[in-house]
């Protein structure tokens, strides 16, 4: 298949131009072509119509193919030149070339003109797609400027020996430093080396190809501020390896969480406060119903035997009364014995926590019917009030979410030291429940707070149909 050729023909002999024409043909081309001979014929041709290529004679009256090459030049078009002519000389055709001729042929000798075309078809296509390549970089080196340029992060790229290559906007105001100041900088100067994790950081970099973490940057002036760094390493077009570091002032996120903290801090404080102030409360109120009130009801009790044994003569009605007095004068005891050790067990501060707990198990056998088995593999005698009231707590709001809950016939409490901490461990055989279902129960929540108030942990093992586990890792530093 022939190959299409648009030629502009600046010739002012028709016979001269029907030979280049059918040597071309004879050559393989289809030519649709234009024959000019005076320049404004040349610059109405290039402006109205595109041309693959120009063939020039030399010497044309009143036109020759200098005036033909400048004029194809200030066009600005990329079309091939080739001068083709009967007679010139080396040194005319050496300058031709110099300004621009792709190539100069002798009108006797035509042989290499298919040749010639081609070959500087063939470099034209090649300059084109160049061109075209070119554009795309340079279209994309703006589009990768104006990211970086407009980026919030400071961005630097730098070899990974730290020099500094590239930064934008965003890390010359962070840093203070200008674009040709960073480019004499290295890296590191910009960063506290000293920071403990620094050289693990840049090993896991070197290693992984990536790395993010917190850092201590350092400003112009000296001033430092606690920074994130994510930093990569990728190879560029020349195969060189690149490390490309985006970093975040994240000083108002320190602020804040450190406010937050101190809030935190402040709640906990508060809400351990507001605990001794509960259990100081509930230990006088236990202690005031058992001491002042029991002993009353004691007394009550104790005269109304004297009453009994002293009175000869009553009638049996009255004696009646009096045993039914007596038996009433009991119950309110008992009842105060058992209000005063709800709120406050006595054991809890006389005898320990092992005797509280093991009360504690008693009792929810007893009143509710649940089988409770308390294991004891602990030494309490050195633990502190503190500690001694948070275990009791979270064992107590633990059994009354089992007679609430769980219907559970048996329950397993154990307390033990192991590895430098105190577990205690409350299991029973319930229904249990989905621990991701959400619910609105403060009861896990009060045992956290109790859990964390002694730096410890709570775990909750659960599920449908399968009981509750809940232990308490607690520091055996409260001993």
């Amino acid at each position: 298949m022939k190959k299409k050729l648009r030629l502009l023909l600046c010739e002012d002999d028709e016979m001269d131009a029907a030979l280049v024409i059918r040597q071309l043909e004879k050559e393989g081309f289809d030519v649709e072509w234009e024959r000019v001979d005076t320049a404004d014929a040349l610059t109405d041709a290039l402006t109205q119509r595109h041309w693959d290529m120009v063939l020039s004679d030399f010497n044309i009256p009143g036109f020759g193919g200098v005036q033909v090459l400048a004029i194809v030049k200030k066009s600005s078009l990329d079309i091939p030149f080739i001068l083709v002519s009967g007679a010139i000389g080396e040194e005319t055709a050496v300058e031709m070339m110099r300004k621009g001729a792709s190539d100069y042929l002798m009108k006797g000798n035509l042989q290499r003109l298919g040749e010639a075309v081609k070959r500087e078809l063939e470099e034209l296509k090649i300059r084109k797609a160049k061109e075209e390549a070119e554009s795309i970089i340079r279209a994309n080196e703006e589009k990768y400027r104006a990211v970086i340029d407009n980026s919030l992060y400071a961005i630097l790229l730098s070899c990974t020996a730290g020099h500094i290559q590239e930064s934008n906007a965003a890390a010359s105001a962070m840093f203070g430093y200008t674009r040709e100041e960073f480019i004499r900088l290295n890296r590191y100067s910009l960063l506290d080396t000293t920071d403990t994790f620094f050289e693990t950081k840049i090993i896991e970099r070197d290693t992984e190809g990536r790395v993010k973490g917190e850092f201590t940057g350092i400003r112009k002036n000296g001033e430092r501020f606690p920074c994130e760094i994510a930093s990569v390493i990728f190879h560029d077009i020349e195969d060189k390896q690149v490390s490309c570091s985006m970093i975040a002032d994240i000083s108002a996120r320190k602020n804040a969480e450190q406010q937050l903290r101190h809030a935190l801090e402040e709640m906990q404080q508060l809400s351990q406060h507001l605990k001794d102030a509960r259990e100081d409360e509930r230990k006088f109120i236990a202690r005031e119903i058992h001491d002042e009130v029991g002993q009353l009801a004691t007394a009550i009790q104790l005269q109304l035997h004297l009453l009994k044994l002293k009175s000869q003569d009553i009638s049996a009605a009255l004696l009646e009364k009096i045993d039914r007095s007596m038996g009433l004068s009991d119950m309110m005891i008992t009842s105060i014995r058992r209000i005063a050790t709800s709120i406050r067990p006595i054991a809890l501060d006389e005898r320990g926590l092992n005797d509280a707990l093991r009360w504690q198990c008693e009792q929810l056998q007893e009143n509710h019917h649940i089988k409770c088995i308390f294991t004891e593999d602990f030494d309490d005698t050195k633990l502190s009030a503190e500690a001694k009231t948070e275990f009791f707590r979270i064992c107590q709001e633990s059994m009354t979410n089992v007679m609430r809950h769980a219907q559970a016939n048996l329950v397993e409490v154990s307390i033990r030291e192991e590895q430098g901490m105190i577990h205690l461990v409350i299991k029973d055989n319930g229904k249990g429940f989905d621990p991701n279902q959400k619910t609105t129960h403060l009861g896990l929540i009060g045992l956290r707070e109790r859990a964390h108030s002694l730096k410890g942990e709570l775990k909750l093992t659960t599920g449908l149909d399968q009981g509750t586990l809940i232990e308490v890792a607690v520091p055996n530093r409260w001993k």
